[in-house]
């Protein structure tokens, strides 16, 4: 996961990339210490590109995500968000998210409806 206070970067990848995900955290929350570890081990297992933004180092992520906890996790799928967890992070769930994902993108157009 790659840490940026670039927001135009984070948007750049949206709109180039299949999948991305995009991690949300504030310096002093001890839940965003917690969780960040967790889900770059579960990130090391897909190529999907990730990012972490900080919202006190870059605040303009609250508004252009409309973000108003922390942490939070945002997945985008062909430039469309398709999850987003806030504060209670349910692991088991992205996990068969980024299984599914990872999946549909190895197969064909031809193999999805034979």
């Amino acid at each position: 996961m790659k840490k940026t206070t670039d927001l135009s970067e984070v948007q750049a990848a949206l709109t180039q990339a299949e999948t991305v995900a995009v991690y949300l955290s504030m310096p002093n929350c001890s839940v965003c210490q917690a969780v960040k570890p967790r889900f770059e081990e579960l990130l090391s297992h897909y190529a999907f590109p990730s990012f972490h933004l900080d919202a006190v180092e870059t605040p303009e992520v609250a508004s252009t995500f409309q973000v108003l906890t922390a942490p939070v996790i945002l997945i985008f799928h062909e430039q469309k968000e398709i999850e987003r967890q806030a504060r209670f992070i349910d692991f088991h769930r992205l996990t068969r998210l980024f299984e599914q994902l990872d999946t549909a993108s190895q197969l064909s157009y031809e193999d999805l409806f034979k």
